[in-house]
């Protein structure tokens, strides 16, 4: 029985007669370092903790298609179990027969079992199927496939679904008919010719396994399969939408992505023997478990109700639910009251303990340590009773909630530094209260512990010590890119501001183009120092010069655009920083601003090239005494070519004397 860690594999005895266990194809991630091969008589908590080692072998890396002798002196043990003695926890265990392997469950030789395991969410569904056998090639278009998943309650289903369309299933009314992905008994004359044979998720990964006839005798919505010759099949992965009062039924949504990745096609031929597993398969989220987090101002409602998908087997028959959540992991900060209204019955007495396994487990464990709760935390809905806890800065980081009477019906608690009120003496608000400073001294004042809390966004926060600003030590502390915490100090000796106190960084997308529009306006002077000279009259500009024109121009051009995105992207990283509730407002200001000045820019550019074309209706009309350099109606002409000003299409240059008295 796979429980944890994605355990399989296959257990015989040795062939050569030894005294030993082979296990092949065997699978498993990484566990603790406390887990071992476990032998014990039966599966419950009380007979694996009376069990004992069965293997030295440690199991705290992982096995992908591993082979192993496991030596054992006999008799052969009745259970062979992975387990954790520290956490009394059950990895997998197979029940072992007279001749070393586990009992074999006979087939029905007219239906086929399938196995369909994925590293998906719980809301993902896992699809399988023949294809058409009258297309071409394969297609998701009427195929016949196997629809399997996990309901909202956590419960593992496989049902026959009819592909009409590659739409989500729309019930026909009236006249229309039934399209899309939809189960098979939503159609006419169709019905559900698969069956669950098992199913369960762990660290991550969804496992279900049923049952079909290889021929349902049902030409319409479901394939007949020729177990004996290949045949094309089709698979997809998505999301699932549960049922509602208008679909009354789980429907696989767009599976979208790339194909051979949410979906593909294949030929496959049941009666071949095909062997491509790869080991197990490793989820990026392997924690299944509602996260609670509690606050000094909601109660959180405690009950007990049967376990689902208990994530620290070996389990009892019920567990502990917090706010309608399966054994949630529950977090708390130090100084923050925790108030549990217990309504799980009189038979569930709610205590905090450093003891993974609970169940009043000093006896057992008489390190065990006791924060909260015990025999009078109890009640039912009627006459709830409230447990308030409140945990300090003595409280270790990993503690764990658990029932007095019956062991490991709860999980984890995370305490987290957080309520530095409870954690510090003294406190003294700052900054119109948005800076909160703790500190305690030491019992001989030869020593001081501080803290500082801030109430809104900021890139850093600052305590300094001193009469003034300048000539103070400061403590500056904030969260790095990475997400972890530091503090440094620093001596303030003047009043001249530095850059970023966390070092300069163009991680930013503000930052990266706020230094390409400096580096553009810092260009524009440096092209000007270069600039080759400016050819006479009548000739013909130089190579150098018509590539400095360019490059003068679309440097400047972008620097404006540039620097208009890094205004923007500032705005946006402000409100970010320092949660600021105006800067949806000044944003629109900015692209008004913008949007005037690209107005005005347009209208001047307008009126200029209007002049420029009345000059030039007059051919080289030049005034005598107009003989300066002005490259302001030198650069790249609108017709996309350098032109001189002096010049003109003739090579003849005319000039208009003009009396000084006028």
């Amino acid at each position: 029985m796979l429980l944890q860690h994605q355990l399989r594999g296959t257990v015989r005895l040795a062939a050569n007669g030894s005294c030993a266990l082979t296990l092949s194809r065997f699978d498993l991630l990484a566990a603790s370092p406390s887990a071992r091969f476990w032998a014990a008589d039966g599966a419950s908590l009380a007979e694996l903790s009376t069990g004992r080692p069965f293997s030295p072998l440690p199991l705290n890396s992982t096995f992908r298609n591993a082979t192993i002798e496991l030596p054992f002196s006999r008799p052969l043990p009745r259970l062979l179990a992975l387990y954790d003695p520290d956490t009394s926890s059950d990895l997998g265990h197979v029940f072992l027969s007279n001749n070393g392997t586990g009992s074999d469950l006979d087939a029905d030789p007219g239906t086929v079992e399938i196995g369909l395991e994925a590293a998906v969410g719980s809301e993902y569904y896992m699809a399988f199927g023949w294809s058409d056998p009258k297309a071409n090639s394969p297609a998701m278009i009427h195929s016949d496939v196997v629809v399997a998943g996990f309901t909202e309650e956590g419960m593992p289903f496989a049902e026959d679904y009819y592909i009409s369309d590659y739409t989500e299933c729309t019930l026909g009314k009236d006249d229309s008919p039934v399209s899309g992905v939809c189960p098979d008994k939503v159609y006419d004359e169709g019905s559900n010719h698969s069956s669950l044979v098992y199913g369960h998720r762990r660290d991550g990964v969804s496992f279900v396994r049923y049952a079909r006839k290889l021929d349902t005798e049902d030409a319409k919505y479901d394939v007949p399969v020729d177990a004996s010759n290949e045949m094309a099949v089709v698979w997809a992965i998505g999301k699932l939408r549960p049922p509602d009062t208008l679909r009354p039924h789980y429907l696989p949504q767009n599976h979208g992505g790339p194909r051979n990745m949410n979906f593909g096609f294949a030929r496959l031929n049941l009666s071949e023997r095909v062997d491509n597993c790869l080991g197990p398969l490793d989820a990026d989220n392997k924690e299944d478990q509602e996260r609670i987090i509690a606050d000094g101002k909601t109660p959180l409602v405690v009950t007990a109700a049967p376990a689902v998908h208990y994530p620290n087997p070996p389990n009892p028959e019920k567990v502990i639910y917090i706010n309608k959540k399966e054994a949630p992991l529950l977090k708390v900060e130090r100084g923050v009251p925790v108030t549990f209204s217990m309504q799980a019955g009189h038979d569930v007495a709610l205590y905090i303990t450093s003891d993974p396994v609970g169940g009043n487990a000093t006896e057992r464990n008489k390190t065990e340590v006791i924060y909260a709760g015990g025999r009078d935390a109890h009640g039912v809905p009627a006459t709830p009773t409230d447990l308030v806890w409140l945990p300090d800065r003595n409280t270790p980081d990993l503690v764990y909630y658990q029932s007095l009477y019956e062991p490991k019906m709860g999980w984890k608690v995370q305490v987290v530094d957080g309520g530095l009120s409870d954690m510090y003496n003294n406190s003294v608000l700052l900054d119109d209260q948005q800076v909160t400073l703790f500190w305690t001294l030491s019992p001989d004042s030869q020593s001081i512990s501080i803290a500082a809390r801030g109430e809104k966004k900021s890139g850093y926060l600052a305590i300094g010590f001193g009469s003034g600003m300048v000539h103070s030590y400061t403590y500056v502390g904030w969260v790095g890119n990475d997400g972890v915490g530091r503090v440094k100090s620093y001596w303030i000796d003047g009043k001249s501001a530095a850059a970023e106190l966390r070092g300069f960084s163009v991680s930013s997308v503000h930052v990266k183009f706020g230094v390409l529009a400096l580096l553009l306006a810092v260009s524009q002077p440096l092209n000007a120092k270069f600039r080759p000279s400016r050819p006479a009259n009548g000739e013909v500009p130089s190579r150098n010069r018509i590539l400095w024109e360019y490059l003068h121009v679309i440097t400047g051009r972008l620097g404006i655009v540039v620097g208009i995105v890094a205004l923007f992207t500032g705005m946006k990283h402000l409100g970010h920083r320092y949660d600021s509730e105006n800067v949806e407002e000044l944003t629109w200001a900015l692209m008004l601003w913008v949007l005037s000045v690209i107005v005005i820019v347009l209208s001047l550019e307008y009126k200029e090239v209007k002049r420029r074309i009345s000059e030039r209706s007059i051919s080289g009309h030049w005034v005598l005494g107009n003989s300066e350099e002005d490259d302001s109606v030198e650069l790249l002409h609108p017709d996309g070519t350098a032109r001189n000003s002096g010049s003109s299409t003739s090579g003849v240059m005319e000039v208009q004397l003009e009396p000084l008295n006028r």
